[in-house]
């Protein structure tokens, strides 16, 4: 390309990402003048995507499809919101934009709420935050921890909700993100609202007033005065609840957010309720269902009907109570079918995705084969011609390298093999642990546990890669492992990493997590049963047939474990089988002795009690 054709296009492109900006602009200002009651892919975010297309203008095709998904969302049509923000999601994996990434995680995440899968929503906003962490991007993160409190509040974890809240108030007034702090606000009063701890829910619900009234945000205040109206009607002070409520509608009103207007009068019809007027909250919550029904709110309009169908049953009029449970019921059903649709799309996605997969590998097989059987013919052309010159010794060699190479093979093959059968065990009971810690609403210890548990499972995945490790990096592992293993006694076990100084100093090498099965049967079959006190000596040393490794703990006793716990000891047999294994391959290949030793330590003759676990391996180099 060259120069004047590269100014060219930059000119045709110019207007382009011009246009497909003015008509993104033109298609929020008719929304919102409509009230948001216009189709949500409208015809000028239609026009603005094909011109997005055809000028490769990714960031505001990224945009157009975002937008489009939160209108989706925000009427309760889930699946195709979430069909939106994929193809969001594909643009942002493209351009490798962690800010657009962390942007659409958390949208996704917004939408797995609403449909109550709270657990995918959690998965959505971890990934943003950690995106945003390592892109040091304050607002995502702030963002993330936020979504991360909705999920908390959503499984009526409130306290744990009230603590996110709190985290990502903090980082809001570090960036003095007003908008920030007044919803962080508003939603610490909710959770405290549903601790029924009103007085303290008011106390944040008009610190967050305070803030909308600072940027001047009609939406925001409106919403602070629907939550202390709420607040209010809880204390059955209705006619102060109304005072707020009225003041909710007011700045609805003037805003034009019919979805916002159609919650206050939702909320003005319950509050006369409550306070036994039946034929007010009628008149308003006809209102609130005429509105919902405009937009296509289907959660406010089953509210609002619900709500008419109990105020007609405290008149006394039956048969216009049960027209509006019914209502309420088409509703309530159509919200569920439409949750239902949202999760068979993604089953089907799901499928469609690993049928993508099973075609790539069955394609990838395919050329393997073929390389394989050209790889092959080569071989064979270049046997003919060199056996044809000295057919003798190029035949002794010939059977001597494929000797050598299939038992290489084979050997790192079973090493392989060993090694996975290994980490999935290994990271089971670690997510075990982990699962503890959330149950038990347990958020310092759950957080330092995750942090290390991800630093852990980094140098896991790591060192599986590799036959041998070097000691120091066996040693940090086991660090980790026996850090998180402490965090679920209380009171912790102690225990003592002791390496000779002339391991440490050389390059020695062990296979990675060769003893950690010992570790683990020293805490689950040792200490676990004594309650406190225990403890773990680890020892690697020179002597023997190379280096001695030894797993000692003060437990109960292999021997007396065995026979108050007969199913571990299926456990504890796999468990040395698969070492053994490993060993006997190391054996194999080092063509020198190796030796494994378990023996409780009262059936040596020492006093105290505990297991002991021995091994001893060759030395082991990265040269060797």
């Amino acid at each position: 390309m060259n120069e004047e054709t590269a100014i060219n296009e930059t000119i045709v492109a110019a207007p382009d990402s011009m246009v497909v900006a003015q008509l993104i602009q033109k298609s929020l200002e008719t929304y919102n003048s409509k009230q948001n009651t216009d189709e949500a892919y409208d015809s000028f975010l239609k026009e603005a995507e094909e011109l997005a297309i055809n000028n490769h203008l990714k960031y505001q095709l990224f945009d157009i499809y975002n937008l489009v998904g939160k209108r989706l969302r925000n009427k309760s049509y889930y699946a195709k919101a979430m069909s939106f923000h994929q193809n969001a999601l594909e643009i942002a994996e493209e351009l490798e934009d962690p800010s657009l990434l962390a942007e659409i995680y958390n949208q996704m995440g917004t939408v797995y709420r609403r449909v109550d899968e709270n657990s995918k929503a959690l998965d959505m906003h971890m990934k943003s935050l950690t995106i945003a962490e390592n892109n040091k991007d304050s607002f995502h993160i702030s963002t993330a921890i936020n979504g991360i409190g909705n999920v908390s509040f959503n499984l009526n974890r409130n306290l744990a909700a009230i603590e996110y809240f709190q985290r990502s108030l903090d980082l809001s007034r570090k960036m003095n993100n007003v908008l920030g702090m007044a919803i962080n606000t508003n939603n610490i009063g909710d959770a405290y609202q549903r601790l029924n701890n009103q007085d303290s829910a008011l106390f944040y619900h008009f610190e967050s007033l305070d803030y909308n009234s600072k940027i001047n945000s009609k939406v925001g205040q409106a919403i602070c005065y629907n939550s202390i109206g709420r607040v209010y009607t809880a204390k059955k002070q209705y006619r102060l609840a109304l005072e707020y409520l009225f003041k909710a509608l007011e700045a609805n009103t003037e805003s034009g957010d019919v979805m916002n207007v159609a919650i206050s009068y939702s909320n003005i019809g319950r509050t006369y309720l409550d306070d036994n007027y039946p034929d007010a909250a009628i008149l308003y919550l006809n209102k609130a269902l005429k509105n919902a029904q405009a937009i296509g709110s289907k959660y406010t309009a089953e509210e609002a009907s619900n709500y008419l169908s109990q105020a007609y049953e405290k008149k006394g009029m039956i048969n216009k109570a049960l027209e509006y449970h019914k209502i309420s019921s088409a509703y309530r059903d159509s919200t569920i079918n439409e949750k239902n649709i949202f999760h068979m799309a993604m089953a089907e996605d799901n499928y469609l995705e690993n049928t993508r997969k099973l075609k790539v590998e069955e394609l990838s097989k395919q050329t393997l084969l073929q390389k394989n059987k050209i790889d092959r013919q080569k071989f064979h052309i270049i046997t003919v011609i060199i056996v044809a010159v000295v057919i003798f010794i190029i035949t002794l060699l010939f059977a001597f390298q494929i000797r050598l190479r299939n038992r290489y093979k084979t050997l790192k093959f079973q090493q392989r093999l060993l090694r996975s059968q290994m980490n999935p065990h290994f990271i089971f009971n670690a997510l075990s642990a982990i699962q503890v810690f959330i149950l038990e609403n347990d958020m310092n210890k759950s957080s330092h546990f995750l942090s290390d548990f991800s630093k852990l499972m980094r140098q896991v995945l790591r060192s599986s890669n590799f036959e041998y490790i070097s000691i120091n990096e066996e040693i940090e592992i086991l660090q980790y492992y026996l850090n998180l293993q402490q965090l679920r006694f209380s009171p912790p076990f102690e225990y003592d990493l002791f390496v000779d100084e002339e391991l440490k100093k050389s390059n020695a090498m062990v296979p990675p997590m060769l003893i950690q099965p010992f570790i683990e049967n020293a805490i689950e079959h040792g200490i676990r049963p004594i309650g406190n006190g225990g403890e773990i000596k680890i020892r690697f040393k020179r002597g023997g047939y190379g280096i001695i490794i030894e797993v000692e703990d003060n437990g109960i006793g292999i021997d007396y474990a065995k026979n108050i716990n007969k199913t571990g000891k299926n456990h504890d047999s796999m468990a040395i089988k698969i070492t053994q294994e490993r060993l006997d391959i190391m054996r194999k290949d080092t063509r020198k002795k190796t030796v494994l030793v378990i023996y409780d330590k009262r059936s040596k003759g020492i006093e105290s009690q505990g297991t002991v676990a021995h091994i001893e391996i060759p030395v082991i180099t990265n040269k060797s």
